[in-house]
């Protein structure tokens, strides 16, 4: 399941899948990774914040496949704002430069495909593994007093690493995008809309068709670079705080759409349309 899931923050740890088949490390990590790309709640009196809550994801095995899975987990929670490290709207950043309008940071994002193994169009072929992405951004503030509202243009471009048994280096991704936060009542509404460019080494992992693989309705296919499709993607989040009570809401959806990609002829394409969604719920302990 392709996740680029960018607006909570948390840790997950993917304790009980909804599915066959036990888990990694490198799935633990990754899907800690996903949590802190998605659930967004800016601590505003203290630096830090941890606690615990469970949370679900729902998303096909990987973008243009028709099979879908849904995971539950437990979610071991933790938030960190500091002056130069932040884990905030954005994931995991390091800031290494910021003015009125303009930031350049570090940032990182992950990508999980589970049981791959189960997909009815891969049968026999090597599973995916799931990845990890990390590489610079420019960000610059369109409208909004800071960062962390209004619209922002954000031009990130990410080195791919997939975990699987010939881990390594898997290509890159360029993901130009405009990200809009405000609030709207209670809630914090985040707001992205983006396009993505990839090379064919991003491209081949997911989609070529190698000679040895190829059967009878599953033909050989070599993917190129280039347009990777468009993405919607909204979130909201929330808190609810009293004296005995101190709980973060999530809740996020994800449109793709892979028309006029350079792989929807592969034979490993069943759809152009992806949706995805996740929710969670924290109790923060401190």
């Amino acid at each position: 399941m392709k996740s680029k899931h960018n607006f909570w923050l948390g840790i997950f740890f993917h304790l009980l899948p909804c599915g066959r088949g036990g888990l990694t490390l490198q799935h633990y990590f990754l899907f800690i990774l996903i949590f802190i790309f998605s659930f967004s709640a800016k601590a505003e009196e203290k630096n830090w914040e941890l606690g615990l809550g469970l949370g679900a994801l729902h998303g096909p095995d990987y973008r243009g496949s028709a099979e879908y899975r849904t995971f539950a987990s437990p979610i071991p929670y933790f938030l960190y704002h500091g002056k130069f490290i932040r884990s905030d709207r954005d994931g995991i950043r390091g800031s290494f430069f910021e003015s009125n309008n303009l930031e350049f940071s570090l940032s990182a994002s992950a990508a999980i495909s589970p049981d791959t193994d189960e997909n009815e169009l891969r049968q026999g072929m090597p599973e995916l593994g799931s990845t990890f992405e990390i590489g610079p951004s420019l960000n610059y503030k369109l409208t909004g007093n800071d960062f962390s509202n209004g619209l922002t243009l954000q031009l990130p471009l990410r080195a791919v690493f997939a975990f699987a048994d010939d881990a390594g280096y898997a290509g890159y991704l360029f993901q130009p995008q405009l990200a809009y936060r405000t609030k709207f009542a209670d809630w914090n509404l985040h707001y992205r809309l983006g396009i993505t460019y990839a090379d064919n080494r991003y491209h081949d992992y997911y989609y070529s068709v190698t000679p040895e693989y190829a059967t009878s309705t599953r033909p050989t296919f070599d993917a190129s670079s280039g347009y990777s499709g468009f993405y919607s993607q909204i979130a909201f989040t929330r808190k609810i705080k009293s004296e005995k009570l101190n709980m973060r809401l999530a809740f996020f959806l994800r449109y793709e759409n892979l028309s006029g990609s350079d792989f929807t002829d592969s034979p490993l394409v069943e759809t152009r349309d992806v949706w995805r969604s996740g929710m969670a719920i924290i109790w923060v302990i401190r």
